[in-house]
């Protein structure tokens, strides 16, 4: 059990790193896109699997596709909360309202794979619509990389992938799949970059993660389908295949601009 839950705190200890790298380093827009990339869920549901069964993870993927719309709701929240107020403590508490709502509403469903795909599909859709006319300014410059700002980036985020997996056996698949669409990544990232660079940072991820969420919906459709007949591990890495796939064809345009720019500034 210490060995899990060490791979566990290191997976996410890379990811958010990675995160906050192409974000302050490379592209805020980009960082958001891979932040809807199925990171934390992938985390979430490959140890749902090893500690209580490959069924139970399938069927928690079930409710993580209805749960992509309480993130997206989260997402949302947090844009336009931060649109009203210079509260960070505001700001993410009204975010996870936002969260909580829907996935309370989600939970009374007993969905079928199909009514979860189409809560997940539809969902998307319309807030990649909702954020499209809302673009915001990129902030470019970036600070140096402190021993104390990377030590509570890692804690801030492994406390919550701890907390959402701890919870699952007790909860049951439905809470546990909903927990596992929690934006683990997504919100640790944007409330440190929201604290240290201001809301717009936060809001220009926020505006490009639904797109990267099309890779959480193809990984947690591959899931649930493939989990109980190769197993887990073989699972995760086919459904990380699709993913990637997914989010090469959505992350086309947003890599060609910043190579586009970087090309212009040499010049």
């Amino acid at each position: 059990m210490t060995a899990l839950l060490l791979y566990k705190i290191c997976i996410t200890m890379l990811a958010v790193l990675g995160l906050s790298f192409v974000a302050e380093k490379i592209s805020a827009r980009l960082a958001g896109l891979l932040s809807g990339y199925p990171i934390g869920t992938a985390i979430i549901l490959h140890f749902y699997g090893l500690e209580y069964g490959a069924q139970f993870a399938a069927d928690a993927a079930i409710f993580n596709l209805c749960g992509l719309l309480a993130s997206l709701c989260f997402a949302y929240t947090y844009y336009r909360v931060s649109q009203r107020t210079a509260s960070l403590v505001v700001t993410s508490a009204l975010a996870l309202a936002g969260y909580l709502l829907p996935a309370f509403m989600v939970s009374q469903m007993n969905p079928t794979r199909l009514t979860a795909l189409s809560v997940a599909i539809i969902a998307t859709t319309l807030f990649c619509i909702l954020f499209r006319g809302n673009k915001v300014k990129q902030v470019t410059t970036s600070r140096g990389w402190s021993t104390r700002m990377v030590a509570g980036r890692l804690i801030f985020t492994a406390a919550l992938v701890l907390m959402v997996t701890e919870f699952a056996d007790t909860v049951g698949p439905g809470w546990a799949g909903l927990f596992s669409a929690f934006p683990v990544a997504l919100y640790p990232l944007v409330f440190l970059l929201h604290r240290e660079y201001g809301p717009e940072t936060a809001r220009t991820i926020l505006e490009n993660f639904p797109y990267g969420l099309w890779s959480v919906i193809a990984y947690s459709l591959t899931v649930s389908l493939l989990y109980p007949i190769y197993g887990v591990i073989w699972g995760t890495l086919l459904g990380f295949g699709v993913a990637t796939a997914v989010l090469a064809i959505m992350g086309i345009r947003p890599l060609l601009a910043y190579w586009k720019s970087s090309g212009q500034n040499a010049m």
